[in-house]
């Protein structure tokens, strides 16, 4: 009898543990939920932005820097990469606009300009990197995710790991800071690199888009048409 009134406790106390488990999985979950949700629809008005500005710093661990500006206005984009690997730059600038992307390549010991070169620029997408398919998929990513709040150069942010999102490129186990305010991503942190990110909207000029004096550079002729 004895032994029966023990077992019924513990079934009792692991019951009661369980339940508790159970509120705080649902609360947390819940409150993620609440929060990415949020997030998706601030983003949102950005989404068909015709004119804007991207500028990415990434920093790899060895201390090899790659900055990028992406300049966007209608039909026209133009790409600006500058790399610092061991102390040497080389500097490359793509025009597309609308017609040809030329791209300019400059180190320290030439200038090579590339004219009709037949590539194609990867625009750089305002989209949503915890865009999900639906509103249920939101929900299991919130199970699982951890977010907390960070500042980050001023801004209020959320920390945001562990969130599958059908449109983020990330890794597991990377850390994405999403701007409270507007939904956009600001710093990623992954495989020992760091990247960071800033935004303008509706302030390009038309200007970005001339490109360099061609008589500075050597033309590569085999693009040429």
């Amino acid at each position: 009898m004895e032994k029966k009134k023990i077992l019924k406790n513990v079934l009792k106390v692991a019951l009661i543990i369980l339940a508790i488990i159970l509120v705080i999985l649902i609360i947390h979950t819940i409150k993620n939920y609440i929060i990415i949700t949020n997030l998706q629809d601030k983003i949102s008005q950005y989404k068909d932005s015709s004119s804007y500005h991207i500028k990415s710093v990434s920093t790899e661990s060895n201390g090899n820097i790659l900055m990028m500006n992406y300049y966007k206005k209608d039909s026209k984009q133009v790409v600006f990469m500058e790399r610092n690997i061991n102390g040497e730059i080389t500097k490359i600038s793509m025009y597309d606009n609308g017609e040809r992307i030329d791209i300019f390549t400059e180190t320290k010991d030439s200038k090579v300009a590339n004219l009709k070169s037949g590539t194609t620029i990867m625009g750089v997408e305002l989209y949503n990197h915890l865009e999900t398919d639906n509103n249920w998929q939101t929900f299991l990513g919130s199970i699982f995710t951890k977010v907390k709040s960070a500042n980050y150069e001023e801004k209020e942010c959320y920390m945001i790991k562990g969130f599958m999102s059908s449109m983020s490129l990330t890794s597991e186990g990377a850390e994405i800071y999403i701007d409270k305010n507007t939904g956009l991503l600001v710093k990623v942190i992954e495989a020992g690199i760091d990247s960071k990110r800033e935004y303008e909207f509706n302030t390009v000029d038309d200007s970005i888009f001339a490109e360099p004096d061609i008589s500075q550079y050597t033309l590569k002729e085999n693009d040429l048409n």
